[in-house]
């Protein structure tokens, strides 16, 4: 021991997919400029899954060597659905044969994100199946959740699913619900997804002490992606009680332009700086 108190601190990353199309290079080499260590890989414009199932260890090595490149961490591998002959498959598949087969697929993607050097994957948290039923769907999601955490830590990574107002959790209480069933599944939590709908931020806070890995950016109630000075997300709020957990992970800033945001003239670069420089206040503040 050096005799020193080393403080749990938060982390932060930058989404790769923020500022639009480039080769992956492009934009490792951008995201660094920025001033980030850490970056969350897009598996669908950035480091694609369809060529990491088809090549796992070649691309473990090429993202790896990127990553050491432009001195970045890899923080999360940002999946989604399990891509099974080129669709996405989450975890409430009632098809048996096509569960087993997004389980063998996941397992590659796994092998590759070990190899490569991420912390985390964050995939699909499941949706309603008609013919299961709400109850059945969750109890199927959460019987394949846990097979997906036990096979991420066999490749040394974690598992994390996205709570989201499009998902079967689309309420922090079924989240909370779902975190309970499964052990070792942890979420990566964006505020946004239940601010639109104007839930509650507290209910929402209860998600903290399951989250592996967070989004920020701002939204107001039926306002998603709304510029930073509008926000309705207290931050200060979120990082007091992240202090409370002594929680130590990484936070990622994660925006887009969509359509809507293009037309409104907003700049993603700015959104990330200012989301940035509002979340390192917060973190001197309370750490």
């Amino acid at each position: 021991m050096d005799g020193k108190v080393h403080e749990r601190v938060i982390k932060l990353s930058c989404h790769s997919r923020n500022y639009g199309p480039g080769t992956p290079d492009e934009i490792f080499s951008f995201i660094r400029k920025l001033g980030f260590e850490y970056i969350d890989v897009d598996s669908v414009g950035t480091i694609k899954q369809d060529d990491v199932l088809e090549a796992p260890d070649k691309l473990a090595q090429f993202t790896k060597e990127l990553a050491d490149k432009h001195q970045l961490k890899l923080a999360e591998f940002f999946m989604g659905g399990v891509l099974v002959d080129g669709q996405g498959i989450g975890p409430s598949v009632p098809d048996p044969q096509l569960r087993e087969r997004m389980l063998a697929n996941f397992n590659s993607i796994c092998r590759f994100a070990g190899q490569a050097g991420f912390r985390s994957i964050m995939g699909s948290a499941g949706s309603l199946q008609q013919e299961l039923g709400f109850d059945g769907s969750f109890e199927y999601t959460a019987q394949t959740l846990e097979r997906m955490v036990s096979i991420a830590a066999e490749h040394g990574v974690a598992f994390h699913v996205e709570p989201s107002r499009t998902s079967l959790l689309n309420t922090p209480s079924m989240a909370l619900k779902m975190a309970q069933s499964v052990q070792g599944l942890k979420y990566t939590l964006d505020f946004l997804h239940f601010q639109i709908n104007g839930v509650d931020q507290e209910e929402t806070m209860q998600l903290l002490a399951h989250t592996g890995h967070m989004h920020a950016r701002q939204a107001a109630v039926g306002w998603p992606k709304c510029p930073f000075e509008h926000g309705e997300i207290d931050y200060d709020r979120i990082v007091k009680r992240l202090r409370g957990l002594r929680w130590d992970g990484i936070i990622a800033m994660e925006f887009w332009n969509g359509p809507e945001q293009e037309a409104e003239g907003m700049c993603p670069v700015e959104q990330t700086i200012v989301m940035r420089y509002h979340l390192k206040g917060l973190i001197k503040k309370y750490y």
